[in-house]
């Protein structure tokens, strides 16, 4: 290829590698990729009062145009992202879609003029569900820096907790505005599952790592300029459950070209080929996870032939969905509900059609020739099927649990029902289906309403006009809950203090919450004191490396929910005075020379910075204070100044192994443990962070730890015995 007015040398590579802390390896990679598939290049510069270049960031789930329907973490917001991006490159603006690489798909797609989708490579060649996303978080958004930076970005949108996050760290070191949209937010899920948002386990259950996700979801809204949410219901409960009011303009999801084009389809051959009859089925297309409640789908069909066998008489139901290869877990799970929900209802394979993922192209028709698009969603930001249902002149029966049903009116647009009563939605489609005209009506109005507000065209307008607003520091128009706009685009990679980011996140067990159950009536005592209303309580917990000190502490963050207070957590690590390889070396080499004991214990902490901060932290009128902290999955790279929200917290939570020698702490936690009694477990962990360390050195270091701490333990105000249960010393 010639060099063209976009092509850099390695000089222009250096520039770029050096004002935004990336490697040259990492930049001659992805130039050489932007060079083979015609990516315009660019040094950037002063951001213009139009976003001319634009970074979308939405890392999980499957690619393509359009992106295969049904998929685990594919459905609506894929789909959204790219027909906004669409829109953007049709308005003359270039667009770089970010999202994660795996097998068998190229790492560059050109789906348009100035659109193009990158994927970037983190956490091997397979697929990984976004619930297990969070860990490859920071060698995403390294990659995502260098993609924008290369790219020259004017701005950059996140999607969902780990694509905003990438979103942020590329904000913070670019300097260029950084746009939110969550699409769903943990807490909102929580619920609707009806879930306990005041049981601690279910934050740190497995399936959906809900802990995680809210830790990077609240510090990318912190850190982000503006928020567009999907539905009126994120900005409302991030106010109610954790006091935060961010800039933001609620906005829907649209339906693509390919729904709206449908009217007057004659194409058959598609009804013919899964033996369907025109108006003569229900039909429900989407991802099989337990929040869409297929079964439920399968119910409210199942509850409508008993009500009116003559009237449903030869009507089928189907159903859409799945993966293309091997079905995860929880879509398993959801293939059994829906069987035993089939067998329940005595129906048959006559009865249901099953198929799998389907182009845009054919749910469109199967879409406008139904009887009717059902939707029974426990919980749905949005619910994109629903837009296109209606673009595609479907009559929908949709759950109000859908955040779409905030522009509809129930009766006129669609028919809106509570997923949790199948017979009473039953009885609203049966009453429909008996009023003559009724259903014509209905997706008459539907579709007009998915005309006028339900355009990706309108949408990604007004998308672009909020960019080229914080792109000239103005507040956009119609926003809402807030009239901040950050002008200083540094110090808030707030995303950069969690735990999943740092790379050493905690794993509860059964003796970190017996623990932790022990001390909460001490530090309630504590938080309640009316004596203290202007102090925060500042609860230190010291002991031996693995005794449980992060994990007792994080798990004591969530039982305060359940006592409507609030805790934050500051890692006591991220004050060693080096990084943690840099402080192994000088280990190394301390013991090259002798010195060993003396360079192990309190001095290799910052204790008096530490002391400085929670003397601030404790003072109520601070809301946030900075922090140092580190990422171990980016050559533990160290951060020197960290924000850390502190608005709303009651209890700040510092987990150190010699935290006890702290000044500055309402409480002192010394946790009872012996090293030696656990060597397996101390192996595992160790080797588990690095394979080629000598394993016979450490043991050394955690004898000399271990005398040391054993020193400090007439400072503390709690003991936790070495079977975890607390005590006052």
């Amino acid at each position: 290829m010639a060099k063209g007015r976009d092509d850099m040398d390695d000089r222009k590579l250096e520039i770029l590698a050096s004002k935004y802390e990336l490697s040259m390896d990492l930049l001659r990679e992805y130039h050489g990729i932007f060079r083979e598939n015609g990516i315009p290049a660019s040094l950037g510069g002063k951001t213009p009062e139009r976003a001319e270049r634009i970074v979308m960031v939405s890392t999980h789930g499957y690619w393509g145009d359009p992106p295969p329907a049904g998929v685990p973490d594919t459905g609506g917001q894929t789909y959204y992202v790219l027909e906004v991006s669409k829109a953007w490159a049709q308005q003359g603006r270039k667009v770089i879609i970010v999202a994660r690489y795996f097998k068998p798909y190229p790492r560059v797609e050109r789906f348009a003029r100035n659109l193009w989708l990158v994927r970037i490579p983190a956490g091997g060649d397979e697929f990984v569900r976004k619930e297990d996303i969070y860990p490859l978080v920071p060698e995403l958004a390294e990659n995502v820096v260098a993609v924008s930076a290369l790219f020259g970005a004017h701005a950059v949108i996140g999607h969902y907790a780990d694509g905003m996050t990438c979103a942020l760290e590329t904000g913070e070191r670019l300097g260029i505005p950084v746009v939110a949209v969550p699409h769903s937010l943990g807490i909102n899920k929580v619920i609707s599952l009806r879930l306990d948002p005041d049981d601690p386990g279910m934050w740190f259950d497995r399936q959906y790592n809900f802990g995680t996700r809210e830790d990077f979801e609240l510090a990318s809204l912190r850190g982000a300029d503006f928020e567009i949410a999907n539905t009126p219901r994120e900005p409302t409960a991030l106010n109610k459950y954790y006091g935060c009011n961010f800039p933001n303009v609620v906005m829907p999801a649209g339906a693509g070209t390919a729904f709206f084009d449908i009217g007057g389809d004659t194409r058959m051959e598609t009804l013919e080929r899964y033996d369907l009859i025109p108006g003569r089925y229900l039909i429900y297309f989407g991802r099989f996870s337990e929040a869409k409640n297929v079964p439920g789908v399968v119910r409210l069909f199942g509850e409508a032939r008993r009500l009116d066998p003559r009237l449903m008489d030869g009507v089928k139901l189907v159903l859409v969905g799945g993966s293309p290869g091997k079905p995860l877990p929880e879509e398993v799970s959801v293939e059994k509900h829906v069987v035993d929900t089939i067998i329940e209802y005595e129906l048959t394979s006559h009865d249901i059609v099953r198929l799998p993922s389907q182009p845009w192209s054919v749910l469109a028709v199967l879409a406008h020739h139904c009887l009717f698009y059902i939707g029974m969603q426990f919980v749905e930001p949005f619910s994109m099927g629903v837009a296109e249902a209606m673009a595609a002149s479907a009559p929908v029966v949709i759950s109000r649990e859908a955040g779409i049903t905030k522009w509809i009116k129930d009766g006129r647009d669609a028919v809106v029902v509570n997923p949790g009563d199948p017979r009473g939605g039953a009885r609203k489609l049966i009453e429909i289906m008996g009023k003559n005209g009724a259903l014509k009506k209905i997706a008459s109005s539907g579709h007009t309403l998915a005309l006028g507000t339900f355009n990706w065209k309108a949408i990604g307008t007004q998308q672009g006009e909020i960019i080229d607003s914080l792109c000239r520091g103005e507040i956009p128009g119609g926003a809402a809950g807030g009239s901040m706009i950050r002008r200083k685009r540094e110090g808030r990679a707030y995303h950069r203090a969690a735990f999943a980011w740092r790379g050493d996140p905690p794993e509860i067990k059964p003796r970190h919450e017996r623990a932790a159950k022990g001390m909460l009536p001490y530090i309630l005592k504590q938080a309640n004191n009316p004596l203290r209303e202007e102090k925060r309580t500042i609860v230190v917990l010291g002991g031996e490396s693995g005794a449980g000190k992060t994990e007792i502490a994080e798990y004591l963050r969530y039982l305060l929910r359940g006592e409507k207070l609030r805790g934050v957590t500051i890692s006591g690590d991220a004050f060693f005075r080096l990084a943690p390889e840099a402080n192994h070396q000088a280990r190394l080499e301390a013991y090259s020379k002798g010195e060993l004991k003396q360079y192990v214990g309190p001095g290799e902490v910052d204790l008096e910075h530490l002391n400085s901060i929670l003397g601030n932290a404790a003072d109520r009128s601070v809301n946030e204070v900075f922090v140092p902290s580190d990422c171990r999955r980016l050559s533990s790279r160290r951060y020197a100044r960290v924000p850390v929200a502190l608005a709303g917290v009651d209890v700040v939570f510092v987990d150190l192994t010699y935290g006890l020698a702290l000044k500055n702490a309402t409480l002192k936690v010394f946790l009872k443990s012996d090293y030696r009694k656990r060597i397996a477990a101390v192996k595992e962990r160790n080797l588990a962070r690095d394979p080629n360390q000598d394993f016979d050195f450490i043991l050394m270091v955690l004898e000399i730890e271990h005398h040391i701490i054993q020193g400090l333990r007439d400072q503390a105000d709690i003991i936790v015995t070495s079977d975890y249960k607390a005590r006052p010393r």
